[in-house]
């Protein structure tokens, strides 16, 4: 994964940044406390500009109510894991459940690439980035990193958690996927909240919505043979015993893309974002439809702020991206996002045996697709080495998957 770094004027903050990973990765259930303060400390004096070029007090907020800080960046552009907007993304899930419920304050405390300052067209970015993430929380700009030296950060994005009391309650580095349920206990704990909220929700859904769930796999099995109306039919009762239930959303979406109704397809898939936004499987459904109508801009743009995704749906982030690309003759990005997909199904395909058929004509597309850009640059060597491996890979089909003309378009979308 590539990440911007900040530029410092020694190498000693990247140091420090590989000693942090290696911690994490080793010790996820507890973070390292930052450089110069620690959970117990009064925390320091914050008074930044928002992105309306208004300032903040934040330390105002300080003993008299819960507050997080959070620390942040821009990711890559090409990087398909945004570490630092999943943590936002999560937190306004949260924002919005407890700001007005137990006075919960929440200051995104965004660092720019550059020491100095920051550039209109950064400035423009981090803005597009808010307002299609729904981030409602104040985003504050740490011009010369003042407050990001005062709190010793030391990777980004950085959680800090300061209670009633005026006191750090917590403190957590980066934003593995460990650190989800962590955090998400912690801040309980802040505001007052026993127990784990979140399994105790989950418990919840599955008292009230079991005949919802029934109706909702009748419908996915419905769906799955093609026998549309019948699996709209038990969906939409599904949908009125669970409303607002993500997944309804994302199947109705692919029963729509089905028949061929692409409008009211892309408004499904749309609700289920809202629903969720870590619902990274409507996301993808929704980019592989803009892709067909040749939407390709805003194909990208959904691809380019996904969450945090499983291996599997990672592999189908960089096909579409490579597809984007090769469309667009893009040749050399296309060639980058191909390659990528296809080291990722080497290794799901080298780990089980128990594969749906996308990972196999996906290779044969990555590979089929990569052949023809590299014989568009002149390297037509390569590009028939590529073929042969993708004829090689065509015979461990055996024809089943061919002969279905259904499955090649219909095992694009994701259902669960």
């Amino acid at each position: 994964m590539k990440h911007r770094h900040m530029k410092f004027r020694s190498t000693a903050p990247l140091i420090l940044l590989s000693v942090l990973f290696i911690l994490i990765c080793f010790f996820p259930e507890r973070s390292p406390a930052l450089i110069g303060i620690k959970e117990g400390d009064t925390p320091k004096e914050i008074v930044l500009d928002d992105l309306n070029g208004r300032p903040v007090n934040v330390a105002g907020h300080f003993g008299k109510s819960p507050v997080i800080l959070v620390f942040w960046k821009l990711t890559d552009k090409n990087s398909f894991l945004d570490y630092s907007m999943d943590e936002l993304r999560m937190l306004q899930d949260t924002y919005e459940r407890l700001h007005d419920k137990a006075g919960l304050n929440i200051f995104a405390i965004y660092t720019p690439k550059e020491f100095n300052g920051i550039t209109d067209k950064e400035m423009s970015t981090v803005r597009n980035l808010v307002n299609t993430n729904g981030i409602t929380f104040p985003v504050l700009i740490d011009i010369g990193y003042k407050s990001f030296r005062e709190y010793g950060v030391i990777a980004l994005p950085s959680t800090i958690m300061i209670s009633e009391t005026g006191k750090i309650e917590f403190i957590y580095s980066s934003f593995p996927m460990s650190a989800k349920a962590i955090i998400s206990n912690n801040i309980n704990k802040l505001v007052g909240i026993a127990g784990d909220m979140e399994k105790d929700k989950i418990v919840q859904k599955k008292k009230a919505d079991t005949r919802a769930d029934r109706l909702y796999n009748y419908a996915l099995k419905m769906s799955k043979r093609g026998l549309h109306e019948q699996a709209i039919s038990a969906l939409k009762k599904s949908m009125d015993l669970a409303r607002d239930d993500t997944w309804s959303y994302n199947l109705m979406g692919i029963i729509l893309w089905e028949k061929r109704m692409y409008e009211q397809s892309i408004e499904e898939f749309r609700k289920a974002m809202r629903a969720d936004r870590n619902n990274i499987a409507a996301r993808l459904n929704y980019a592989s439809l803009l892709i067909e109508k040749e939407d390709y801009k805003e194909a990208e743009q959904i691809l380019k702020i996904p969450p945090a995704a499983a291996e599997g749906l990672k592999v189908r982030a960089h096909h579409l991206l490579g597809i984007i690309s090769m469309n667009t003759n893009i040749t050399d990005r296309a060639i980058k996002e191909f390659e990528t997909a296809y080291e990722l199904i080497k290794g799901r395909l080298s780990d089980t045996k128990d594969l749906s058929p996308y990972y196999y004509s996906t290779e044969i597309s990555v590979l089929h697709g990569l052949s023809e850009l590299y014989c568009k640059r002149g390297d037509h060597e390569k590009a028939f080495e590529i073929l042969n491996t993708a004829f090689s890979a065509s015979l461990g089909l055996g024809g089943s998957f061919a002969r279905d003309q259904r499955a090649g378009r219909h095992d694009i979308m994701i259902y669960e």
